[in-house]
Order: C-alpha cells, then sequence, then structure tokens
C-alpha cells in the first residue's frame, strides 16, 4: 500500500506533467483552447449577421447585372448571326457585306442590336428571367443545362419562335445557348452557395426579419410573373387562333408585317372608342367626350395605337386632330396641324402630337416604378396620324420614340 507522502508526489507530478511520455507542456494551450471557441463565438454572434446580409444583397445585385449584361449580349449576338447569311449572299456584290459606306453589314447589325434591340429585350424580359433566374438561385440548380434551357426558352420567345425561318431559328438557337453558357460561368455555377452557408447559422431575429423581406420581394415578382403569364396566355391565343375582329372603327395599319401579336392583343382589348375612354355615366360619343382617353390603362406602343386610332377615327375628319393632341398634352406643331397638316409623298395628310418624356414623364404607362423607368430613357414619344388625300378618312396611326 503506498504511503500518504508517495501518492502527494504523484498528485504533483501529474499536476505539473500531463500526458506521460510527452515532451510538450499542455498547460500553456489550455487557456488557448478556452478562449478560441469563446472569442469565435464572440465575433460572429457580433459580426456575422451583417456579413452574411450583405453576402446576399451582393448576390442578388450580381444576378441582376450578370442578366442585363446577358440580355444585351444576346441581342447584339442575335442580329450578328442573323445578319451572316445576308452578309455571305452579297458576297458577289461590288459592295460585298456593305450595308453603307460607314462599315460591314455584321458590325451594323451588331451595333443594331446593343442600341435598338437590346432595350427592348430589357424591358420585356427583365423582370420575367430575374423570377425564373431567382427560383434557379432558390434551388440551387447549379448545372449548365439548367441555365442553357432557361436562356434558350427566352431566346426562343423574345424572337417569336421563328420555326419557319431556318436561318432565323439558328440564330436564336446559338445566340441563346452561348449567351445562357455566358450566364452559367458568371453566376449561376455558383447558384444557391448563399443559402448553403444560409442553414448552417442558428436562427436569429434579423435573419426572420430578412425573411419576411425576401417573402414580400417573392410575392411581388409572383404577382409580376401571374400578369406576365396572363398576357403571355393571349399573344399564344391571338398567334394560333383566327384573326381578330378589327373593332370599330375598324383598325388597320400601313404594312400588314405591323400586325404583331401585341397588336392583335390589343385590338381584342380596346375593341371600340368606348373602351379607351375613362369611366363615365354617359355613354354619349360627343366631341369633347372623346378626348377623354384613360392613359391608366395603356401598357404598351401598341394599345396606345389602338386606342388613338379608335377615338381619333371616330371623328368626322382630320379637323378635329390639334384639338384632341392638345387635349391629351401634347404639343402639335403648326406644319403638322390639322390647319396645315404634312402631305406625304402619296399624298396623304399627316398631323403629329409630340410628347415630351424628359419634361412631363413617360405618357404609360402610369404605374410601375420599373416600367416607367424604362419608358423615361427616350426623351419624346410622337404620335403620328395619317388620314387619306381628302382629309376625311383615318388610315393609320403610329407611335416612335427618340433616344439619344
Amino acid at each position: 500500500m503506498p504511503s500518504r507522502s508517495s501518492v502527494k508526489e504523484t498528485a504533483v507530478r501529474e499536476r505539473l506533467d500531463p500526458g506521460a511520455g510527452s515532451n510538450h507542456d499542455h498547460s500553456a494551450d489550455k487557456p488557448a483552447e478556452w478562449a478560441q471557441p469563446f472569442l469565435s463565438h464572440t465575433l460572429e454572434a457580433r459580426w456575422l449577421p451583417w456579413t452574411f446580409d450583405m453576402i446576399i444583397l451582393v448576390r442578388l445585385l450580381r444576378i441582376a447585372l450578370v442578366t442585363i449584361l446577358c440580355i444585351v449580349a444576346f441581342a447584339a449576338l442575335f442580329e450578328f448571326l442573323n445578319a451572316i447569311p445576308t452578309h455571305l449572299s452579297l458576297s458577289d456584290h461590288p459592295q460585298a457585306g456593305l450595308t453603307n459606306p460607314r462599315g460591314p453589314l455584321v458590325f451594323d447589325a451588331l451595333v443594331w442590336g446593343v442600341v435598338f434591340r437590346a432595350p427592348g429585350y430589357l424591358f420585356n424580359g427583365t423582370i420575367p428571367l430575374l423570377i425564373v433566374l431567382a427560383v434557379a438561385e432558390w434551388k440551387s440548380a447549379k448545372g449548365w443545362r439548367w441555365h442553357l434551357a432557361i436562356w434558350i426558352i427566352a431566346g426562343l420567345l423574345a424572337t417569336g419562335f421563328p420555326a419557319t425561318d431556318p436561318w432565323r431559328f439558328a440564330a436564336a438557337l446559338l445566340a441563346a445557348a452561348a449567351t445562357g453558357y455566358l450566364y452559367w460561368l458568371l453566376a449561376g455555377k455558383s447558384a444557391g452557395d448563399w443559402l448553403q452557408a444560409r442553414r448552417m447559422r442558428e436562427p436569429n431575429a434579423g435573419r426572420k426579419l430578412l425573411n419576411y423581406a425576401a417573402y414580400v420581394v417573392l410575392a411581388y415578382l409572383g404577382y409580376q410573373l401571374s400578369g406576365y403569364l396572363y398576357y403571355g396566355g393571349k399573344l399564344l391565343w391571338v398567334s394560333s387562333g383566327p384573326e381578330p375582329d378589327p373593332g370599330t372603327p375598324p383598325f388597320h395599319v400601313r404594312f400588314e408585317r405591323e400586325t404583331t401579336a401585341s397588336k392583335k392583343v390589343a385590338m381584342m382589348d380596346f375593341p371600340d372608342p368606348a373602351s379607351c375612354l375613362k369611366k363615365a355615366e354617359t355613354d354619349d360619343l360627343s366631341t369633347d367626350r372623346l378626348k377623354e382617353m384613360d392613359w391608366d390603362r395603356i401598357d404598351n406602343a401598341d394599345e396606345a395605337e389602338v386606342c388613338v386610332f379608335r377615338l381619333l377615327g371616330s371623328y368626322e375628319n382630320l379637323s378635329y386632330a390639334t384639338d384632341w393632341f392638345e387635349a391629351q398634352g401634347f404639343y402639335v406643331h403648326p406644319n403638322f396641324s390639322s390647319g396645315r397638316p404634312y402631305v406625304e409623298l402619296d399624298g396623304t395628310l399627316r398631323v403629329t402630337g409630340v410628347h415630351s418624356i424628359r419634361k412631363d414623364g413617360p405618357k404609360f404607362p402610369t404605374t410601375g416604378i420599373i416600367r416607367r423607368a424604362f419608358r423615361s430613357i427616350p426623351y419624346s414619344m410622337s404620335v403620328d396620324a395619317t388620314w387619306s388625300k381628302d382629309g376625311n378618312e383615318l388610315l393609320w396611326v403610329q407611335t416612335g420614340f427618340s433616344t439619344l
């Protein structure tokens, strides 16, 4: 049996030299081992919530900017590829490949795609694409096939699904595939990484508030998506079904190719003058009543053209056009007015009203911050109303936008 003195000696030795056979002094590590988890937990609780929120904000901003970049890239690439067959067909011409002295056809196609085609794609396609890409982000879809499929479908829809034109279809398919791969490289292959980091963190009040804000954003995007789906359904209906009724007065355009699917939808939504006017107790269509156009119901240029045609065409002749334009807040130059209309080469008469977007804001749409922001890019809007040679019949209405 060991003596009391030997037991004390053994206890002192174990306290001073823990771990038999080890030359390392572990007693010095104990304060660090104890302090490290406490310090890490303290720093995480104090700084990580804000860092994590910034990660989410930066990620959303990155998705939006990459989407905009890819839409512009798709517009330029599509126009470039679509111009190649025309460029090759002109190879035997003395001025082969030239549309004007400024440069080759394909270069002009690139400029056209970026300057003129891209704004329309951005206006109509940014929000739907962001909704779909947000779902892909939420589902952590990192595969390149998913993103190629998304962009190919979007590209074909943006170009009107040109199945009857093999060259145009091939250009849209190649441009969309290249753009989808570009998006995957810049943003798609890291989809959902921030969500995985989010699931590793313990819930806290700040993150709950962020979740509520995310639900609000998703609800808004869902509401916008429902509107696009509804409008897209009408586009499919008029594209595959019978021609819509021209309405009263019968709506027609200058060239048959201008009767697009969106214009047919506008003809259905606004079949007569009463459908374009502000609500009133009377059904009378007097001269003054026809001036009360309801711009709050107008969402695009096609609807504006249809309604302007319905209302101006209800007058006897072009003598009422200047007063009507001025009642809408348009400026009518004396050389393009009812008293002195502009005479076209074919003898038809044109009256033009101009609206300053830079000064008074876009005429339509009257709601929606994002939509009004896109419509605020041009500095002015013009509406051309063309009458017959005798000025008694309205022939067509065209809207135009001036952009620097």
